[in-house]
């Protein structure tokens, strides 16, 4: 099967390409076959859409946003009452959920439980049903970098080659996660001094920076793009970046580091508000059957979280090793998670220093 270039990597995780939000000032109608989707841009399969209607009589309307800032004062506000189906991050779902914008669905979860790893239903908890993953990891132009890049050191203790060629994602919870994981310890912690063991090795790097933002948030300026090496990037990234190059010369690869990496995980989740509509259970439990979680995967190019999908997957999918990390490494990888206010705090007042 040929990749579906531009997925979700175009837009995910964080990157904010423009605010535009493709949602109309209010939903059509609510019918008893139709689910209104809040999603990311081509994060759903056509054929599952279409195959959800021909078979079941159900309609998946999609809404989608680029921002996730944005989705989510729509759903803190009256407006969230229109939709049916919203996909979170799983940090972010946990939020949103304490702020009664999202409804427990524990009772759709335990139905459909035995068709995903635990792991994940922990991540999404009792407010979501995982729906997709991915990694954090090392961008690098493979026409630029001379040494095997293998080790967070390739980005974090780099090549003097590198100096003023890398562009490092001045997150508080990815810039500190990263160097936190190459130091071994939990990215998570708020111990203080394993913080300010990150914060050195951090600040060590600093001469070698280009750029301290997301690196498709270059794309639109080719020659600040040109001048970078090696990045900070998620799973997917690459794709995007070797679609847009108009050079054949330029090859970005994608790895994910020896230490292990963070994974992200989007949850499918149902705005509070009013009860969930039959179509929505349905729909909740048709995309999460294995043989169409695994055609949506595929088409979407994204990472399952369900479990048996292997049969229904084609061998470009299965050998792909930034779909399907290595077992031993994800288990060296911790899922994102909350951090406590004072680690927060800690975490952006060594952002705000580095700057």
């Amino acid at each position: 099967m040929q990749r579906q270039v531009l997925p979700k990597v175009v837009v995910i995780k964080r990157v904010v390409l423009s605010a535009l939000v493709l949602i109309a000032p209010a939903f059509a109608d609510h019918s008893s076959d139709t689910v209104h989707l809040y999603n990311w841009e081509a994060y759903l399969s056509p054929t599952v859409k279409n195959d959800l209607k021909s078979k079941h009589n159900i309609t998946i309307e999609e809404f989608f946003f680029s921002d996730e800032a944005v989705r989510d004062e729509l759903l803190l506000s009256e407006r969230g009452r229109t939709i049916d189906l919203v996909v979170v991050e799983s940090v972010r779902l946990q939020m949103l959920a304490k702020q009664g914008a999202i409804q427990n669905i524990s009772s759709i979860q335990n139905r459909i439980a035995i068709r995903f790893e635990k792991r994940w239903l922990d991540a999404c908890g009792e407010y979501g049903i995982p729906y997709s993953w991915g990694t954090s990891g090392i961008l690098y132009r493979s026409d630029k970098t001379q040494n095997p890049v293998t080790s967070w050191a390739s980005l974090l203790n780099p090549d003097d080659a590198l100096r003023n060629k890398i562009s490092m994602y001045y997150h508080p919870i990815d810039l500190i996660g990263a160097a936190m994981m190459f130091l071994k310890h939990d990215p998570f912690s708020d111990n203080e001094e394993k913080l300010h063991d990150a914060y050195q090795l951090l600040e060590q790097q600093r001469p070698f920076l280009s750029s301290t933002e997301y690196i498709l948030e270059a794309i639109q300026e080719p020659k600040k793009l040109d001048n970078i090496y090696m990045a900070f990037g998620f799973s997917g990234d690459e794709y995007v970046l070797n679609q847009l190059s108009d050079s054949d010369e330029v090859q970005w690869k994608y790895v994910v580091p020896e230490e292990g990496t963070v994974v992200w995980l989007e949850c499918l989740a149902v705005p509070a508000g009013r009860p969930v509509s039959k179509a929505t259970i349905k729909a909740i439990d048709y995309l999460s059957y294995p043989e169409v979680a695994a055609l949506n995967a595929e088409e979407s190019w994204f990472s399952s979280p369900n479990l048996n999908v292997a049969p229904y997957l084609s061998e470009e999918y299965l050998s792909d090793p930034i779909i399907n990390p290595d077992p031993t490494l994800i288990e060296r990888s911790y899922i994102y998670r909350p951090i406590s206010d004072v680690g927060l705090r800690l975490r952006q007042r060594i952002v705000e220093d580095l700057r």
